[in-house]
């Protein structure tokens, strides 16, 4: 179905969209298809990570609401992209520490829904609907001599997640081309690097940053600990799977070229994909048992297993970590972050520091990321192209994120980026930063 066209209205840009709608319960299903292009009300819009954690003040439509903490943070509900969670009870771990997680007899009878994949993880949906309007006006602004930034800036930072679907697959039937490759083609640097990301929507945008992390002398660990903690297990195989694609390369095989020892084993392991997810029901026995083997493999030896902690972390879902963590320090009178800070350093640290405060507080956690790659004294060019344009699919928890930078930092990012960036590049994070 064509949607009206924006160019009738003179002096307007042509990539007017509506405000995004409602965010309902739950995402389409599979083959379902959306509502028309230009934007369509009714999807849950893109509020990462994945994987969420129980009722820190996201209702729920990713997150779902569970008996802890008391007292939710007042921000906007939002969650991480593409869950549903159902009001759970908890799954069985019977043996502490065990990866993958084993059933606990034949209990509970049915076994939970998986979660499905977010809100552009499925490299086949597309918004129907008509946006040659968009493709003609992105070939237009890189064809012949010289490019027309402003153009390709007003076009790429409005869609949602599925509308850009819809975009690259007109370009790419109608002009017979590749937009990715285009767009490098005709930019460079930063601007470049968020152009694309934008381009590519969700999936491609992770794969790309992925890439990044691996690609060269090192890794950067924290954007690879951005993209990878707290993924649905949907969205990382669907990662993998497009890794893949891509580079026709194992993102395993990467990640094992890469990383070493015992930062090795966990990555592998979290690509494994089977960490329960948050409908998965466990019971006080398997979260006792867990917190033993974790005070066995920390404080209660000498040195540290790193593989067993590693294990615990991730055969338990956000629920029962954050259940684990309260009974960890009730019985031992220490938080448990406050374990891995004397037990653990360098990026194994990190990862498991990140997986337990994104299980406690999903939505603090988005907040805490970006403000960690955007202050008053440095940018994390990288990490804040990642995060500005993951939160960007996303408007009302980005609208959430940004209040909170205020209200507890009194960080505004548009007042930082214009301080550190200039040009197209600015532009660009500025229209992204201050869309309502």
């Amino acid at each position: 179905m064509a949607y009206p066209n924006p160019y009738d209205q003179p002096h307007q840009a042509p990539y007017q969209y509506q405000p995004q709608g409602g965010h309902p319960p739950g995402y389409p299903p599979y083959n379902q298809q959306p509502g028309p292009y230009p934007p369509f009300q009714g999807y849950q819009p893109h509020g990462y990570p994945p994987q969420g954690a129980p009722g820190q003040g996201m209702p729920p439509q990713q997150h779902p609401q569970y008996n802890m903490p008391p007292n939710p943070p007042p921000f906007p509900p939002q969650q991480a992209p593409g869950q549903q969670w159902p009001q759970a009870v908890y799954p069985p771990q019977h043996t502490a520490g065990q990866y993958p997680p084993q059933a606990y007899n034949n209990y509970p009878p049915q076994a939970p829904a998986p979660v499905p994949l977010s809100l552009g993880y499925d490299p086949f949906q597309k918004a129907p609907g008509d946006a040659s309007r968009e493709a003609d006006a992105l070939r237009k602004a890189m064809k012949g001599w010289g490019t027309d930034e402003a153009a390709l800036i007003s076009v790429l930072t409005k869609p949602d997640p599925l509308q850009m679907a819809l975009i690259r697959h007109t370009y790419t039937e109608r002009i017979g081309r590749n937009l990715e490759k285009d767009l490098r083609s005709e930019t460079s640097g930063s601007f470049e690097d968020v152009l694309v990301s934008l381009a590519l929507g969700p999936l491609g945008s992770d794969v790309t940053h992925l890439r990044k992390s691996l690609a060269g002398m090192g890794t950067n660990e924290k954007l690879l600990d951005d993209i990878l903690i707290g993924r649905s297990n949907a969205d990382l195989n669907a990662i993998k799977k497009a890794y893949t694609d891509k580079y026709q390369k194992s993102l395993t095989d990467d990640i094992k070229g890469d990383l070493s020892g015992k930062t090795e084993r966990f990555f592998v392991m979290l690509l494994d994909a089977r960490r329960p997810e948050n409908s998965a029901y466990f019971d006080s026995q398997s979260v006792d048992a867990d917190v033993r083997e974790l005070h066995r493999a920390m404080e209660g030896q000498v040195g540290t297993d790193e593989v067993a902690v590693s294990a615990v972390f991730l055969g338990a879902s956000d629920a029962k970590l954050c259940a684990i963590s309260r009974v960890y320090e009730e019985r031992y009178h220490i938080g448990l972050d406050k374990v891995l800070d004397k037990e653990f350093s360098g990026h194994l640290h990190n990862a498991l520091v990140s997986i337990l405060r994104r299980a406690r507080d999903p939505f603090q956690y988005d907040v805490e990321m970006l403000a960690s790659c955007c202050t008053e004294s440095s940018c994390d060019t990288d990490r804040l192209i990642y995060w500005m344009v993951r939160l960007h699919w996303d408007p009302m928890r980005f609208q959430a994120v940004k209040q909170a930078l205020m209200q507890q930092r009194r960080l505004n990012c548009g007042t930082v980026l214009k301080k550190f960036y200039t040009g197209d590049f600015l532009k660009t994070m500025l229209s992204l930063w201050e869309q309502r």
